[in-house]
C-alpha cells in the first residue's frame, strides 16, 4: 500500500524497510511500569502485550530535489533483529522513484536502524549522486574510540561516507530547499534532528526517534532505553509535541505502524491522541 501525502507543494512517501521482533514494553521503556500501559493496551500493544516498532524511512520531493530521510536497517540478514532483511531499495522502486536520482540523504541521527542502506556491499554509495547530511554532534559522539567500538553500524554504514567524499556535517537549522530544513532536537542522540517541511502555508515534520511509539503522543514524558540523554530527550520531546499540536503540523513517524506513518496530534477532552492522515494519490 502506498503511503504518500502532500504538504503544500512537497510530496512525502513513507517507505518500510523492515519489521523487527517486538519488545516487551517495560524493556523498551524501562522506567515505565507495566500497569501504566493498561489504558493504552488496545491502541498501542499487540495481542501478546508487546510493543511492535517498524523501521520506516521517508522520501521527500521538493522543488525538483529528491531527499531521503534516513536509510533504515539495511539489507541484512540482521542476527540481532531476528535475522530480518531490509527492503528499502525495492520499496523505493515500487513508488516509481530511483536510488540514483536521490539528491540528499539526511540522517535524523546515527543509530543502526537509520543508516543501514548508506553504502553497498561493494563499499559504494547506495545513492550515488546524493550528499549525505550527518548531524555534526552525532558524528563527534559516535566517532569517539570508546563509543565507536560498540557501534558496528558506524564502521559499516557511516565512516565510509567520509572516505567516499559524499558526507556533509550539518548543525543548527540547515536549509536543504526553501521548503525543507533541519531543526535540532537533541537528547535521543546528541545531534538528533528533525526534518521540517513548510510549503504553501502547510507544515510537516519527520520526527526520527524523537517519538518512537504512538504512546509518546499521549505520554511525551515517557523515554525509551535508547535515549542517550534521557533528561534532554524528555525536554525536547515535550517541546516538539507541543509545537506539532500547536502549529497543526503533519507528523511523519518512521517507527509507527504501516498505514499510520502520517498523522496529526489532536486534543480531545484535554488529552492528546494520534489522528492518522489519509494517504493522497
Amino acid at each position: 500500500m502506498t503511503e504518500k501525502i502532500r504538504i503544500g507543494n512537497v510530496e512525502v512517501w513513507a517507505l518500510l524497510d523492515m519489521i523487527p521482533p517486538p519488545y516487551a514494553p517495560d524493556d523498551f521503556f524501562p522506567t515505565i511500569p507495566l500497569e501504566a500501559w493498561e489504558m493504552y493496551r488496545r491502541d498501542v500493544l499487540d495481542e501478546d502485550g508487546n510493543l511492535q516498532l517498524y523501521y520506516g524511512c521517508f522520501a521527500i520531493r521538493s522543488q525538483g530535489k529528491l531527499i531521503m530521510a534516513d536509510t533504515g536497517m539495511g539489507p541484512g540478514p540482521h542476527p540481532e533483529r531476528g535475522n530480518g532483511r531490509g527492503d528499502l531499495i525495492n520499496q523505493i522502486r515500487r513508488e516509481g522513484l530511483a536510488s540514483d536520482k536521490v539528491d540528499y540523504v539526511v540522517h535524523t541521527h546515527l543509530h543502526a536502524d537509520h543508516v543501514g542502506w548508506n553504502v553497498t556491499a561493494e563499499g559504494k554509495a547506495t545513492f550515488p549522486r546524493a550528499r549525505y547530511l550527518v548531524p555534526r554532534a552525532d558524528w563527534e559522539y559516535f566517532t569517539q574510540p570508546q563509543i565507536l567500538e560498540t557501534v558496528p553500524a558506524m564502521d559499516r554504514s557511516v565512516l565510509p561516507l567520509k572516505d567516499l567524499g559524499v558526507m556533509d556535517l550539518v548543525e543548527g537549522e540547515h536549509q536543504i530547499t526553501s521548503e525543507v530544513s533541519t531543526i535540532p532536537t537533541p537528547g535521543h542522540t546528541p545531534g538528533h534532528l528533525n526534518v521540517l517541511i513548510s510549503s504553501q502555508g502547510q507544515k510537516g515534520v519527520v520526527v526520527g526517534d524523537l517519538i518512537q511509539s504512538v504512546v509518546q503522543v499521549m505520554e511525551p514524558g515517557w523515554g525509551s532505553r535508547a535515549d542517550i540523554d534521557p533528561r534532554k530527550a524528555w525536554e525536547t520531546r515535550i517541546a516538539m509535541v507541543e509545537r506539532i499540536e500547536g502549529e497543526g503540523m503533519v507528523m511523519a513517524a518512521g517507527h509507527f505502524n504501516t498505514g499510520a506513518h502520517f498523522g496529526r496530534i489532536v486534543r480531545v477532552d484535554g488529552r492528546r491522541y494520534w489522528q492518522v492522515e489519509s494517504p493522497q494519490a
